[in-house]
């Protein structure tokens, strides 16, 4: 009993050698630990494993000379005084749940901030055990949507790490008002697929305005929303298009008789504005007299169908190079534009 009291109260920054398994156990904060329980360290290798992770998580915020004793023994309202003078609520279930071996400083850091939000805290404190990693994916989000609750999405630290940075990115590009938006639209996900799928939605601009209103059965697609309805309704790949209907590449238009059909027109530097493709729901070709009735309402839009200016100048390149290789004949070259091959 005389010896534990001669090293209830030592200096915080005192070290010593560690053993092998106090290294195990406490990671980084052994030479400190075997500073203030000398080898074989059996006060500290024997307490439970709560406890020990309480001395780790006080170490570094104690200066001077810290009670040892209460640490590892005390009332448990005395150790926490002592190791974390304003621990957040559910600090004390927390460390009963961390495994035996210590953290590193940074995530017990982590760990006390999370707990003092409220629903960051709420979710770890359900969670029947406490990782560093669960850990450090909560503190990778951006502060709003941590306590939206998105690490319930079973993120890891790199993938959590990629959203922060979208979010960033963003919020950058389009202004810090737009984070409500995203906040709205990210929490709702229930699945990281989901997230992972309105983040990459989100990362492309706003859809340039069209280069001409339409007709009566060609209506432009004029947002995000509208092109990415149109994906769901067509069953086609349209969602996978945004980048070029926000740069300005191409514009989208909906034939809006029965069948109904999407079309793409894209700049050309020799035509200006040209018909890249047009499909039926399923990606389904077109055929006549269907085609003919949107290709008039493309002319009538100043809208060219044919070869592109890419597709001449590749086959001009063939008569230099005397190539053997077939001109394709123009109505072939619109066929194509519509799925028919």
């Amino acid at each position: 009993m005389y010896l534990w009291k001669s090293l209830a109260t030592r200096p915080v920054d005192l070290v010593a050698e560690p053993s092998p398994l106090l290294t195990y156990i406490a990671g980084d904060f052994a030479p400190r630990v075997a500073g203030l329980w000398p080898e074989p360290h059996a006060a500290f290798l024997t307490a439970p494993a709560a406890r020990r992770h309480l001395v780790c998580l006080g170490l570094p915020f104690a200066t001077g000379t810290i009670d040892a004793e209460i640490l590892l023994f005390g009332s448990q309202k005395k150790a926490i005084a002592i190791a974390v003078p304003s621990a957040p609520t559910g600090l004390v279930r927390a460390l009963q749940r961390l495994g035996e071996r210590a953290w590193s400083e940074i995530d017990y850091r982590r760990l006390v901030d999370l707990l003092a939000r409220k629903l960051a805290g709420k979710q770890l404190r359900h969670l029947d055990q406490i990782t560093a990693a669960e850990v450090r994916v909560v503190s990778a989000l951006p502060e709003p949507l941590i306590d939206l609750g998105l690490g319930r999405l079973n993120l890891d630290e790199a993938r959590a790490g990629l959203i922060a940075e979208a979010d960033a990115a963003i919020c950058k590009r389009d202004g810090a008002e737009t984070q409500g938006r995203l906040i709205a639209t990210w929490s709702a996900a229930k699945t990281a697929e989901a997230l992972a799928k309105q983040v990459q939605v989100d990362l492309e601009p706003d859809v340039r305005s069209p280069p001409h209103p339409g007709t009566e059965r060609l209506r432009p697609l004029v947002t995000k929303a509208a092109l990415l309805d149109a994906a769901s309704r067509f069953k086609n790949c349209l969602r996978d298009h945004l980048g070029y209907a926000g740069d300005g590449t191409s514009a989208y238009y909906e034939w809006i008789e029965s069948p109904g059909a999407v079309v793409e027109i894209r700049r050309d530097r020799l035509h200006g504005w040209r018909l890249n493709q047009a499909r039926l729901q399923g990606n389904k070709a077109i055929l006549e007299p269907m085609r003919s009735l949107i290709v008039q309402d493309l002319n009538g839009m100043g809208v060219h169908v044919g070869r592109t200016q890419w597709q001449i100048d590749s086959a001009l390149d063939d008569v230099i190079c005397k190539s053997s290789d077939p001109v394709a004949p123009h109505a072939q070259v619109v066929r194509e534009l519509f799925g028919e091959w």
